[in-house]
């Protein structure tokens, strides 16, 4: 285990003040959460928004609420490579998944194989969940050219965009519903917590009544929370980061698939810590940006998402090794150094244990050629110049 300085794969930094508004947030209560809320209508143009205890909580709620509208389909369709938290909330949604794979090289639909999936499942699909992965934006024009039928919804997983854009739309609003997460590690975060937004009222509805069926936090629950910020605001640090890296009981940077996660309204403590959290995705989103600029610079490469002068927010900066040796040759040398790159998704989705049953008789080559050659840079305010160069050497290096 490294002992010294040792970059987060990801992080959003915690302050002591957002801890001390988010103390004042949990005196203030509800008007707290009111206006976390009206800010984020008036930021996004959604007419409706709703807040929950994480990502896969938001998604898990939104197709709970599209089943009601439409009680005789029961599919999901998504990437065959994207986070094992969206598969989890279809899952405890009571649904079933469906799995297109990635276009070569990218982490978005393979849209030459999409339409023919559509078609085929017509009747059962409820909805197709195209992912932000990274902060990448999907081609959500190109898919809703693709859907000719009012009865299938398309769900905007923005989990790791929050800020982006997509043609001067902001991700997580292009779609019928959207959601962010919130957890550590996002573009912004409050520990965690979730976001879903939408402009039709059917949706809304029907979302407004899950979320008043959900536990508010139990005040040890938030005596946790707390204790938790207060523990990122120091460990999140590169100097101690190492600390909590090297405790195998927290599972940091571990993949899980668990349909048994919590579902909780989000609660006021959460809803102050996120005081001022414009100006802070603003100033994050800045910093992440050039970053980006300095890394693909000094690496001297343009990754396909790098192809157009105007570079999408990414959350982390995706990198596809050509050979799974000299991935793995990158890795150690970066845990040795605690330079913060990290493989990402383990395998692609119809390779988790508990749903490969599923899907025996398909394959999905390109997912399964990411998960086996990415790994993620670290773009976050903890890295500097100097962190810049060393991931360059390194990569450079790496045989």
């Amino acid at each position: 285990m490294r002992i010294g300085r040792c970059l987060p794969p990801a992080a959003a930094p915690v302050t002591f003040w957002d801890i001390f508004y988010g103390l004042q947030g949990l005196c203030r209560g509800k008007s707290e959460l009111d206006r976390f809320k009206n800010e984020l209508r008036e930021y996004s143009g959604s007419q409706y928004c709703f807040l929950v205890s994480s990502g896969k909580a938001a998604l898990t709620v939104i197709l709970q609420a599209l089943k009601e509208i439409s009680p005789d389909r029961d599919e999901v369709l998504i990437p065959a490579f994207c986070c094992y938290s969206v598969p989890s909330a279809i899952i405890r949604a009571g649904l079933k998944v469906r799995l297109c794979d990635v276009a070569p090289g990218s982490f978005d639909f393979d849209y030459h194989q999409l339409p023919a999936i559509i078609a085929k499942r017509k009747e059962r699909l409820l909805c197709v969940v195209p992912v932000h992965l990274f902060g990448i934006p999907a081609d959500i024009g190109r898919i809703r050219g693709m859907i000719d039928d009012g009865n299938i919804f398309i769900v905007e997983d923005a989990a790791q965009a929050m800020g982006g854009e997509y043609r001067g739309k902001k991700l997580g609003t292009c779609c019928d519903v959207g959601f962010f997460s919130l957890g550590r590690g996002k573009a912004l975060t409050t520990i965690e917590g979730g976001i879903i937004l939408t402009q039709r009222a059917d949706i809304a509805e029907r979302i407004e009544s899950a979320v008043s069926g959900l536990r508010d936090y139990a005040l040890l629950d938030l005596v946790k929370l707390a204790f938790y910020a207060l523990a990122l605001s120091v460990l999140l640090k590169p100097a101690l980061f190492w600390l909590p890296k090297g405790l195998p009981f927290l599972r940091l940077g571990d993949t899980i698939y668990d349909t048994n996660f919590k579902m909780r309204k989000m609660s006021a403590l959460q809803a102050g810590f996120a005081r001022g959290w414009e100006k802070k995705l603003r100033r994050l989103k800045r910093i992440r940006s050039e970053n980006v600029r300095g890394l693909l610079i000094r690496i001297g490469i343009r990754p396909p998402w790098a192809e157009n002068d105007v570079l999408p927010d990414l959350l982390r900066f995706p990198l596809i090794i050509n050979s799974t040796g000299r991935k793995e040759t990158i890795l150690r040398m970066s845990e040795k150094a605690g330079m913060g790159i990290a493989c990402s998704y383990p395998d692609s989705i119809d390779r988790i244990p508990e749903l490969k049953s599923y899907f025996d008789s398909h394959h999905f080559p390109a997912a399964k050629e990411n998960a086996s050659k990415l790994v993620t840079l670290p773009v976050h305010p903890y890295l500097t110049v100097k962190d810049m160069d060393k991931i360059a050497d390194l990569l450079l290096h790496a045989e």
